[in-house]
């Protein structure tokens, strides 16, 4: 007998063993571990046969009395009313299916240049995102629009495992940068300076250190003519510092409009399957402008990453104001605005000095600083040969 099957243990008594047991094997009951002790039959059946067997004991005038009974019907036979395990069962088989058969998350790989958000952006677009039924999913058509749709995109594949969407994908290796270092050019200057130092890389110098040039003088130029007359063009190219002026100005009004922010709040949401459903009992967000950000949740159980996340949704509100400013808090204002300058545009020269002055009227106030910087202040410039 199948150890699946599920099967009977009975005894029999009566007068009629004998008939019983070849009416038994007539109808093509078969009975197994078949043993007579103290007149009584004692044996096994196939637990689809036990109605039949019981019809044929009646006939004979034969007592049966059931000793066991094995199988899977069996064991599930006690919880056939429990109604609270079958609907966790449909549940939970139906969740299974929504996993398996929908985009639940979405995984890059092979991305450096490219932001995760510009290819999720581009994927929305195409009608792909969590909660699309991965059936629906034209993967080929996807790839191709792809490609197109996100510039840098060389290679790129779709697939998934149950619910996980993987998109793999290979940049484009941008091209080496071209030096013009052979284009015939002379090397002049930027600015009004002094020269202090020339190193020169390419060409031939006109001048010298301790010169005086304007801006647009030849200092290295990159026509060279040699003993016997004949001029040669070149690359002119090198390293020159000197010492030149620059001014800075700027304004600061006593009274400007800025962007302040207000009051905050936050709303919380839970994503399900790409669906956001809001939880009940959430504060309104700020009424009028607001600076909008979110923060992701994902919800898990015993370590593993469950389908759902909780985003908290917050707001900032955002308003502009009147602000007054004081003579001492506008002087601030500016200084800072000249060390950005500073920092920015003359980070790698040397400042020698700085001389500022203020301008104060009824609406501001105004600053002028003069610098005197030791830099480069050299530029190329090609040189248009016939």
């Amino acid at each position: 007998m199948r150890r699946l099957s599920a099967w009977i243990a009975f005894s029999a008594e009566g007068a009629e063993l004998t008939a019983f047991r070849d009416a038994l094997r007539a109808a093509h009951y078969p009975l197994t571990a078949q043993q007579m002790r103290g007149g009584a039959l004692y044996a096994r059946a196939r637990a689809r046969h036990w109605f039949g067997i019981t019809q044929t004991a009646a006939a004979h005038g034969i007592r049966l009395t059931l000793l066991r009974r094995r199988g899977l019907r069996f064991r599930l036979r006690p919880y056939r009313l429990r109604f609270g395990l079958l609907c966790g069962l449909l549940l939970g088989t139906a969740l299974f299916i929504w996993c398996n058969c929908f985009v639940r998350s979405i995984e890059i790989y092979g991305n450096t240049n490219i932001s995760d958000a510009e290819i999720l952006c581009a994927l929305e677009e195409l009608g792909v995102r969590r909660g699309t039924a991965v059936s629906r999913i034209p993967f080929t058509y996807v790839e191709r629009r792809m490609r197109l749709a996100v510039r840098g995109i060389e290679w790129i594949a779709l697939r998934h495992t149950g619910g996980r969407l993987i998109v793999d994908l290979t940049e484009e290796r941008n091209p080496p940068e071209m030096v013009r270092d052979r284009v015939p050019c002379n090397y002049i200057a930027a600015v009004d300076a002094q020269i202090t130092d020339i190193r020169v890389l390419g060409g031939q110098a006109v001048r010298q250190t301790g010169d005086t040039v304007r801006a647009g003088d030849l200092i290295l130029s990159g026509a060279v003519e040699d003993k016997f007359g004949t001029t040669r063009y070149y690359h002119a190219d090198g390293i020159v510092t000197g010492i030149y002026g620059t001014d800075f100005t700027a304004e600061q009004p006593f009274c400007s409009e800025i962007t302040v922010t207000g009051g905050t709040g936050t709303r919380h949401v839970l994503e399900v399957f790409g669906k956001r459903l809001p939880l009940p009992f959430q504060p309104d967000p700020p009424a009028g402008t607001v600076i909008y950000g979110e923060v992701r949740h994902p919800l898990t159980l015993f370590g593993l990453r469950l389908p759902f996340s909780r985003i908290d949704c917050c707001y900032t509100e955002s308003r502009t104001a009147l602000t007054e400013w004081s003579a001492d808090e506008a002087r601030a204002l500016l200084r800072e605005a000249a060390a950005r300058y500073e920092q920015n545009f003359h980070a790698a020269d040397r400042i020698l000095s700085r001389s500022e002055s203020f301008t104060e009227t009824d609406l501001g106030i105004s600053l002028k600083i003069h610098y005197e910087i030791e830099g480069i202040i050299g530029k190329t410039s090609e040189i248009f040969v016939k």
